[in-house]
């Protein structure tokens, strides 16, 4: 039986297509900020992979606190929408109030249409709905830093 359904009997396997993020690479820092410690080291252990360095933040507290010591120094966000204590609509006010061009890529387990309805004018440079995948994540960054 041959496994591979789409091979010819004497032709080698098709490749599987390279992935989209290979050949492309980020640099800076992002602000990682979920509540959930496996999602938030997954997240930043992938932006790393895509060239960026990581800074975590497990709550609104802490991140306006490491984005106030030194708001030049985040390229982007990643922003958690449900979050105990401050949610995102309020730490996503707090960052621009520090900084207002700030870039961020909201994640939610909300349909995209659901949570930005809850953040009107705010701008936001990308939408994740959770769970999504590693080529998500590197679309949505690509498209908020336009390259």
């Amino acid at each position: 039986m041959n496994e591979n359904p789409g091979a010819s009997a004497g032709q080698p396997p098709k490749a599987a297509p390279p992935s989209p993020w290979l050949g492309w690479s980020g640099s800076g820092c992002i602000l990682v900020i979920d509540d959930d410690d496996p999602i938030r080291t997954v997240l930043a252990r992938s932006v790393t992979k895509l060239g960026f360095t990581a800074s975590q933040a497990s709550d609104g507290q802490q991140a306006i606190a490491q984005f106030e010591s030194d708001p030049g120094r985040f390229k982007l966000v990643l922003l958690d929408f449900k979050l105990p204590g401050m949610d995102g609509s309020e730490i996503l006010s707090r960052l621009r109030q520090i900084k207002p061009d700030v870039r961020v890529i909201l994640m939610s387990g909300l349909s995209r249409q659901e949570a930005l309805e809850q953040l009107p004018g705010q701008g936001i440079a990308g939408f994740l709905q959770k769970p999504f995948a590693l080529g998500a994540l590197f679309s949505e960054l690509r498209a908020a830093l336009g390259s």
